[in-house]
């Protein structure tokens, strides 16, 4: 039967603690204390405690805990006191003795100047200083440390930085990019080309609601913004006229549609999954579309994938139902309409959310944008620059709201405004490669 001990990481308790009358008198003044040592354990005259004793020359296959010297020579008082901690018995755990030298160096033998009746362990297993009074991952179980005279490491007391939580995590197509300007306050998740009908259906190619769930239902954040619906409006609906003709759905029916699907899924999916978290869901409307009627047609070109369908698309000018700019603007603003009577009936966990009236131009018989939200280098971009827009966001959103007033301090607005010079000075570079020429294409043209 094998003794079993708890070890105090202590060098001095060590040296204090040798074989009866095996081995002189500690060089600190200490007599040795009598330790029962069974007669299979071998000396070492090693630095590191394996923590079960291999056979000789045999290399040592399982990790091996390096103790070292503390840089302090501990008073007599504290020895003792360390010496009786050290003797505390702790099951699973056995060691094996070390034949020492009564040397007060700190710095362990050189492995030249040291017999060692084992290999060298490895070096992959050693474990940095402030480290080693951690459990080891050895096969002979959990080894329990006892009190120690060493003060803790400053690694080990300093508490770990906590990862900033967003205060909003966002879902959406490519137009919820705007809040990677926030950096870390939002968590943004682009599905670019989802459309919101398409969550609610399960043969989806994109499959992004099964995505959107899954991410919600792991991470479980507080709040969550859901832009979904400019695709369906700005891209798919010019899709279905060019691709099917006569059976293409009208600007009403293709509102009905959209709303319906959209619904579908917020009420058979987000719904429960935020009443049963206690998530706060907030649903932003549609922006108001920017593109004019004469370069419509291009936009179709550039949006639509051509690798995406096998039949022949029609130009615009020969569709069956009307895509002018007023017919877009009123379709927008009836979808969301309807998109906010929705959300007041599941007031409990969702909140619409629309900036649009911020965004137009009052004056204007159309209620065209207003030139600052507009990409003024690209007249098929579709999307609202994000600098300028950004601040409406944060005033309409309550996790960002706290923030908006900063929005508005100058040190903010020169950022923006280096970001949004950043912006155009690339996009200017990647027209010109491109050497896109417009022509007054579609309709009216």
């Amino acid at each position: 039967m094998t003794s079993e001990l708890g070890l105090s990481y202590d060098a001095s308790s060590v040296r204090s603690a040798p074989v009866h009358s095996a081995r002189p008198t500690s060089a600190l003044g200490q007599h040795p204390a009598p330790v029962w040592r069974p007669s299979s354990v071998s000396l070492r005259s090693t630095h590191s405690l394996p923590l079960s004793t291999p056979p000789t020359h045999t290399r040592l296959s399982r990790p091996v805990l390096q103790l070292t010297t503390p840089p302090a020579t501990p008073s007599r008082r504290e020895n003792s006191a360390a010496r009786g901690a050290s003797l505390e018995r702790t099951p699973g755990a056995s060691i094996s003795l070390v034949r020492r030298t009564p040397s007060l160096t700190r710095r362990p033998p050189s492995p030249a100047s040291s017999p060692s009746t084992t290999s060298t362990p490895s070096p992959t297993l050693y474990r940095p200083p402030h480290a080693r009074l951690s459990t080891s991952p050895s096969s002979t179980g959990n080894l329990s440390w006892t009190n120690t005279s060493r003060s803790p490491s400053p690694t080990l007391s300093r508490p770990r930085p906590q990862q900033q939580q967003p205060l909003l995590e966002v879902h959406g197509d490519s137009f919820c990019g705007v809040f990677t300007l926030l950096g870390s306050k939002c968590a943004v998740k682009r599905y670019s080309g989802a459309s919101a009908r398409g969550l609610s259906n399960p043969q989806s190619s994109r499959q992004v609601s099964s995505r959107l769930l899954d991410r919600l239902e792991t991470a479980r954040p507080r709040s969550v913004l859901l832009m979904f619906g400019a695709v369906d409006f700005a891209i798919n609906y010019l899709w279905q006229l060019k691709a099917r003709g006569a059976e293409a759905v009208g600007p009403d029916e293709w509102v009905k549609k959209v709303i319906t699907d959209y619904a579908t899924f917020l009420s058979a999916r987000i719904v429960p999954l935020a009443r049963k978290l206690g998530m706060r869901i907030y649903i932003s409307g549609v922006l108001p579309p920017v593109i004019e009627d004469c370069y419509l047609e291009a936009v179709a070109d550039k949006y639509i994938s051509k690798n995406s369908t096998t039949v022949d698309l029609l130009p615009l000018v020969e569709t069956a139902h009307p895509h002018d700019l007023a017919t877009r603007t009123t379709m927008i603003r009836r979808y969301n309409s309807m998109l906010a009577s929705y959300c007041r009936q599941c007031a409990d966990c969702l909140t619409f959310v629309d900036i649009g009236r911020d965004l137009v131009d009052m004056r204007d018989p159309l209620y065209r944008v207003a030139s600052d939200f507009r990409d003024p280098q690209d007249v098929t971009n579709i999307h609202l620059l994000w600098e300028t827009t950004l601040p409406f966001w944060m005033r309409a959103l309550p996790p960002l709201a706290p923030f908006a007033p900063q929005m508005a301090s100058a040190p903010a607005l020169s950022r923006l405004d280096e970001s949004l010079a950043r912006f155009k000075s690339e996009k200017r570079e990647r027209l010109k490669i491109k050497r896109l020429s417009w022509g007054p294409v579609g309709v009216g043209g």
